[in-house]
């Protein structure tokens, strides 16, 4: 048996949640991104989302090490290769995903085509590099201006 207190708080709570449906509310996805997005939270950004389903697609066989092997250059997207990185970049991993600046003429392309399943490399590198670079944004930026809006 319920106590009155308990009847009345549910009562409450029930009014509460049925008014709130009443009257739309801003969303707070973009100020939860600006938040965590230092921290290297993916964005919902709609380009973004399709390079990382791209990178999702990876189910880890290889083929992209061997073609990097085969080209004599396992070591351009980060010391554990090619498939390293896209399981780094699509999984969060946390690890250093050093991508040299200068990439070997069509290394990308070749890695694309050699993978079963077609991972983007050419915009997965872009998205890297520009996360990166907003990464280091966010840490030379001062305490102040690194919070979100509210």
């Amino acid at each position: 048996m319920m106590s009155f207190e308990s009847f009345v708080r549910l009562g409450w709570s029930f009014f509460r949640t049925v008014l709130r449906g009443l009257f739309p509310r801003r969303s707070q996805l973009p100020r939860f991104e600006a938040q965590y997005r230092p921290d290297g939270v993916l964005s919902t950004a709609s380009p973004e989302v399709s390079v990382q389903d791209g990178a999702q697609r990876c189910f880890a066989c290889g083929a992209c090490d061997v073609a990097a092997l085969e080209r004599g250059e396992f070591g351009a997207l980060g010391p554990l290769g090619p498939m390293g990185f896209v399981v780094g970049v699509s999984r969060q991993a946390g690890i250093d995903l050093g991508v040299a600046d200068e990439l070997p003429a069509g290394l990308l392309q070749a890695l694309t085509e050699a993978c079963p399943v077609r991972v983007p490399f050419v915009p997965l590198v872009d998205l890297v590099r520009r996360r990166r670079a907003e990464a280091e944004c966010f840490a030379l930026a001062p305490a102040s201006h690194a919070r979100p809006p509210r």
